[in-house]
């Protein structure tokens, strides 16, 4: 008892101590700016106190007056601070800082100069540094070699000799740098010594420079000496703006070497074929990619003559690792995968009729009680009827009501209305009574809305017999109940597979069956599973999170790493059409990737030649990593050309969100306003994801006048780099101000200390946070930055051990007597200031700064990294074989491709893309990251030569109707009618359903064949197909309004609107109603010709004539007002002009050329009298 007593006291005690300190008082930021000396920049608490002890008697050495003290002791240490001066820190005389504040002969002034004023770090203290860091894979002698060189041209450059002795890379060194100092500056020892390292390397190498120490000259520099061997050079920046940058920014040096130089961005075809004939070409990795894509896989001979020799590669760790297994794949038309958007829509309703009660259980869509008893007792003999009567014999109907529903089933609503869930219990207890093989676990939903279970009865489940979880709901209804999510999907599948068919089939009547063309069957039974989980995983992605919703659709942010939004990328596997179903975007067909190639496949063809640069290359785990996957690579860290001075302010994890958008608050309050020691800073704040940037900017919207949001690089973001940072101004941002963004501080917010930046989230790895912290203190000037961090962001282990963190330091705290000296320390010092004392206790000091470090940081920080260790060795373990093993059986299609173009020097386009498209859906179909590679590639060889075998024989090697419309549209160009008529027939033959367009051509070609000789026979099948046709393009308009309706189920229903997804349907609905009364015209005009005994005219157009004119003159006015877009060859504002509504008609009439539709006919009837008079002259 007296134990409790005592720990009761104890904690009052703390409380009382805790919120007298909490109080805003300048002695406790006295405190808390001692205590960062011990937890920020390692000075031991003796130090530290020593520090205080000998600040106070300089301090007493100056004045009597002691009123000022607070404020003189806060200013010296914020100078300590802001310059990071650690314990061990020297004046180039040898002082430490602790002999200066004794020496009386140095004035504060002078102090504060002496800390502030670092001069560039020594050629032989770089290499020192070099040498003792303990991941460089640097030996002594090319260290030796390395101060050889740099020290002989540092020696020419300061003399101003030209070098005509020197030789070998002294020459090289020296001719670069006379070539950058007369166009930029001369090169920093760190970047001569930079160059050195990667000259000297016989393989690749990445070294990792500081932010803000000169990376892009250390490229230019090393590419122009590749250059000058002779040797092609690609430098991939890490966006297509910083590559444009880069080149711009030493195009001059390039050109008083006398190298020819480029950029790969936005080229069009012969612009990309000139530009890789320069000997360095700035670009992206994506850029690169594509255009070796559009070299081999298109065969527009892009690079030339131009080989793999060297890669420098910028970012590099985020190129190698984070994005490694980015893919970039040129798109290719595949028309018949629009089939399966009615498949897309109706897994987007059934998943959404699911939902979640509770945190574990989830319920699906609403069934009448005799749906699901009938559901449960198949092979009875039993019908609905038979339910209902049992219903009505326990009472739950009243009587006379199967009388009534027999002859009205309608009414069965209305006469379930007044049943209660508990009378339905009773119901299915008798159910269970009559059928027992039949159980259920009945449950409803009581008062306090919590789920309760009815029936909780002894009942035994066994294999036979096992009950099935139902919610019974008042009116008479149930639901499926569910608890985790593989039975969710299966109950998702089953429904889906009811409304699914595959055609040719009898078509029902009902107007909620989804058709699928068969030749798409094993692609819908291997993915549908895949489609179903990604149905059910955009439910959960968040927009502003993990995308963003743009004029062209919905599109990508890489929220974890770089905060890039990717306008160029799409989700597969159906994910990106129901996140467009979700939003009522317009809606993109789904792709078959035909060809693609790695970041990691592109860089492994330099071989050993890949040198890249990094602020942050990462731990031993990362360099492991990247030694594993690329040839002979070594990694060296360069230190910074003056003392780096980032001061970590400790982090703290927040309890709430609420909490969380208050301390960042005021953190930011805190250091953009005037304090006794400085003035105002500035400050960057960086958030996860672009929502929370907005919830962040939101919340500083009155205590902020001057901020910025910096939160996607689609938005015109000058005005963000244009100036200097002043004292007070704050950008929000996401990871797009992290790596490669360079802000620039005035001088002023430099003298208080530099950029402040906040980081409010654990980033993914060390790397990110890295990249964060490097946008402060950059080139030698002052920085500070902190983490805060909230739980609830962060994944459940995390947050478990951020709890955990929390109570131990609870803990700790009643146990410690810490707030007490605290109090006791700011009593003291105040009574001192007031002159009521001759003395602070140095001891008492001492205590105060013992104080144990918060492990809640650490901790998560360790876990954080041990996932990323996990994460890696996954990584190499499964997508690096993975992607290798794509890329083989690419580069087997790619030989086979050689081979067609060698038997044909110009392949049929019919041919090209019906092989393309085998290969698509092959790959999608038959990859398995078990088999072999050589099994395989054996499989692809067979397959392929079998495809091969049936193109040439004019069939198609997927069974796609539409291959055979285009193989007859080609016979049909060349004058081969009876041939084109042929191969419309197969395509009917294979699938009368879809074969709206084969019919139609058809019709047109028999016509056209006998011309003026038709006769009635050639006539009345002519008009059969044209019916046909305009049947079958009947169900291509039910399929459409399919889509819309399952699509548009979970609409809000309070928005009259036009959507832009309704828009999209409604003109893909209009061309074919056009293309319906063209038909019917048609048909017209043969019955007419067939009265009139006579024959009809045929005239052909483009397919563009099918619609009136009328719907292009909003597109005319749009690529009259887009001429300056065009010609921009902006990616992004072309993507957003082709998307526009008012393309929508012009795409969707590609879209029916591509499926066969190239041409569209009109009849002229002639008369019989002279059809006739023409035969005999004839005759």
């Amino acid at each position: 008892m007296e134990e409790v007593e005592e720990l009761l006291n104890r904690l009052k005690t703390t409380l009382i101590a805790h919120s007298y300190l909490t109080a805003k008082n300048n002695e406790e930021l006295l405190l808390n700016k001692l205590q960062g000396l011990v937890t920020n920049i390692k000075w031991s608490p003796v130090d530290a106190a020593d520090l205080f002890d000998v600040l106070l008697k300089r301090f007493e050495s100056t004045t009597t007056d002691r009123s000022h003290l607070l404020s003189w002791m806060l200013n010296m240490l914020h100078c300590i601070e802001i310059n990071y001066i650690t314990p061990s820190w020297r004046r180039q005389q040898g002082k430490t800082l602790i002999e200066l504040v004794r020496d009386r002969t140095v004035t504060d002034e002078d102090l504060k100069k002496y800390l502030a004023d670092d001069t560039e770090k020594q050629l032989d203290e770089i290499l020192e540094e070099i040498r003792h860091q303990k991941l460089n894979q640097i030996d002594e002698t090319l260290l030796d070699d390395v101060k050889d060189i740099v020290s002989s041209v540092i020696k020419d450059l300061s003399s101003h000799k030209h070098g005509s002795q020197q030789s070998g890379l002294k020459k090289d060194l020296l001719r670069i740098c006379q070539a950058a100092e007369e166009t930029h500056f001369r090169p920093r020892l760190t970047q001569m010594v930079s160059w050195c390292i990667m000259a000297l390397s016989k393989t690749g190498q990445l070294i990792q420079v500081g932010t803000g120490e000169g990376k892009s000259c250390i490229v230019a520099m090393f590419a122009a000496f590749r250059a000058m061997r002779g040797e092609k050079v690609d430098i991939m920046s890490s966006s297509s703006v910083l590559a444009q940058r880069d080149l711009d920014e030493w195009r001059n040096f390039y050109n008083i070497l006398k190298i020819s130089v480029s950029c790969n961005i936005n080229k069009q075809d012969k612009d990309s074929k000139e530009c890789y004939k320069c000997q360095v070409v700035y670009g992206t990795v994506e850029e690169f990619a594509g255009d070796w894509l559009r070299h081999h896989f298109h065969r527009m001979n892009i690079f030339g003559q131009r080989t793999f020799q060297c890669a420098i590669v910028d970012e590099v760790d985020s190129l190698m690792l984070d994005k490694g297994h980015h893919v970039v794949y040129l798109s290719s038309d595949m028309p018949a995968l629009q089939h399966l958007n009615p498949l897309l829509a109706l897994i987007w309703s059934t998943v959404n009729k699911y939902t979640k009660i509770g945190t574990k259980t989830t319920v699906g869509q609403t069934y009448p009680f005799p749906h699901v008893v009938l559901e449960n007792i198949k092979g009875k003999d039993v019908d609905e009827f038979s339910i209902l009567q049992m219903a009505e014999d326990t009472g739950i109907l009243a009587k006379g009501s199967v009388n009534d529903l027999k002859r009205n089933p309608s009414l069965l609503t209305e006469k379930t209305a007044s049943v209660t869930a508990n009378q339905l219990a009773k119901f299915f207890e008798a159910v269970e009574r009559r059928f027992p093989s039949c159980q259920f676990a009945l449950h409803c939903i009581n008062n306090d809305g919590a789920i309760e279970e009815l029936n909780k009865g002894p009942q035994k489940e066994t294999a036979e017999r096992q009950r099935v979880p139902l919610l019974l709901i008042n009116g008479g209804f149930c639901q499926y109940m569910y608890s985790d999510e593989n039975s969710i999907q299966r109950a998702v599948q089953a429904e889906i597979e009811h409304a699914l068919h595959f055609t040719p089939c009898q078509l029902s009547q009902d107007t909620f069956s989804c058709y699928v063309p068969g030749f798409l069957s094993d692609l819908v039974k291997l993915k549908l599973k895949v489609w179903i989980e990604n149905a059910l995983y955009a439910q959960t992605m968040r927009m502003d999170h993990e995308y963003i919703m743009e004029e062209h659709g919905i599109v990508p942010v890489d929220y974890s790493c770089t905060g890039v939004v990717e306008n160029n990328m799409k989700w597969t596997d159906g994910l990106q059409q129901f996140l467009e179903m979700k939003h009522e975007c317009k809606l993109s067909d789904m792709t078959a990737i035909t060809n693609y190639m790695s970041n990691v496949g592109l860089l492994q063809k330099y071989g050993n030649q890949i040198f890249g640069i990094s602020g942050t290359l990462g731990q031993q785990t990362e360099n492991e990593t990247l030694q594993k996957i690329y040839e002979g690579i070594k990694t060296c860290r360069i230190p910074s050309f003056k003392r780096r001075k980032l001061f970590e302010v400790e982090g703290v994890i927040v309890g709430d969100e609420k909490d969380w958008i208050e301390k960042i608050c005021n953190v930011v309050t805190a250091k953009t306003n005037l304090t006794p020691y400085r003035a105002q800073r500035a400050v960057l704040v960086i958030c996860e994801t672009i929502k929370r940037a907005k919830v962040v900017h939101h919340a500083l919207e009155d205590k902020v006048l001057n901020k910025k949001l910096y939160i996607s690089n689609n938005m015109d973001n000058t005005a963000i780099f244009a100036k200097k940072l002043e004292a007070g101004e704050v950008i929000i941002a996401t990871n797009l101000a992290g790596r490669g963004t360079d802000l620039k501080v005035s001088d002023q917010v430099k003298r208080d200390g530099g950029l402040f930046v906040v980081q409010t989230f654990l980033p993914k790895n060390a790397r990110v946070e890295a990249q964060a912290f490097g946008r402060t203190a950059r080139q030698g000037s002052p920085g500070s930055a902190q983490l805060i961090i909230c739980p609830s962001h962060l994944t459940k282990l995390l947050q478990l051990l951020a709890l955990i963190g929390k109570h131990r330091s609870l803990l700790e705290n009643i146990f410690n007597d810490m707030l007490v000296y605290r109090h006791l320390f700011v009593v003291q010092f105040r009574l001192y200031q007031k002159s009521l004392s001759n003395e602070v206790s140095k001891s008492l000091a001492l205590k105060v700064l013992t104080k144990t470090s918060d492990l809640g940081i650490k901790t998560l920080k360790d876990a954080r990294n041990d996932s990323v260790e996990q994460t890696l060795a996954s990584y190499l373990e499964c997508d690096i074989p993975k992607i290798k093993k794509e890329e083989e059986l690419f580069s087997q299609y790619l030989n086979t491709l050689d081979e067609v173009y060698k038997s044909s020097n110009k392949p049929a386009d019919s041919y090209l893309s019906a092989l393309n498209e085998f290969w698509g859906m092959w790959l999608l179909t038959n990859f398995s990251e078990n088999d072999s590679i050589m099994d395989l590639k054996n499989k692809l060889n067979k397959d392929l030569e079998t495809a091969r075998d049936k193109l040439r024989q004019k069939q198609s090697p997927s069974s796609n109707l539409h291959y055979y419309t285009a193989f007859g549209n080609e016979l049909r160009e060349k004058g081969h009618l009876a041939e084109s008529i042929e191969m419309y027939t197969k395509a009917i033959q294979e699938d009368r359903c879809w074969a709206a367009i084969a019919y139609y051509n058809r019709a047109f070609a028999s016509l056209t064949l006998q011309d003026k000789h038709q006769e009635p026979n050639c006539i009345d099948l002519a008009r059969e197909d044209l019916l046909n046709a305009f049947k079958s393009v009947e169900l291509y308009c039910e399929q459409i309004e399919l889509t819309r309706r399952y699509s548009t189920q979970v609409r809000d229903l309070h928005s009259d609107s036009v959507t832009r997804f309704e828009s999209h349907m409604i003109a893909r609905h209009n061309v074919l109603l056009y293309f319906k009364a063209n038909i019917i015209e048609a048909m017209k005009k043969v019955d007419r010709a067939k009265d009139l005994s006579g024959y009809v005219k045929v005239e052909e157009s483009l397919v563009y004539f099918l619609v009136p004119l009328m719907h292009f003159l909003p597109l005319a006015v749009l690529s009259a007002e887009s001429l300056t877009t065009i010609r921009s060859r902006d990616p992004l504002k072309l993507l957003q002009l082709i998307s526009h509504p008012s393309c929508d008609i012009l795409n969707e009439l590609r879209c029916l050329e591509s499926l066969g539709l190239t041409h569209v006919y009109t009849l002229f009837p002639v008369d019989g009298f002279f059809s006739k008079i023409r035969r005999l002259l004839h005759f």
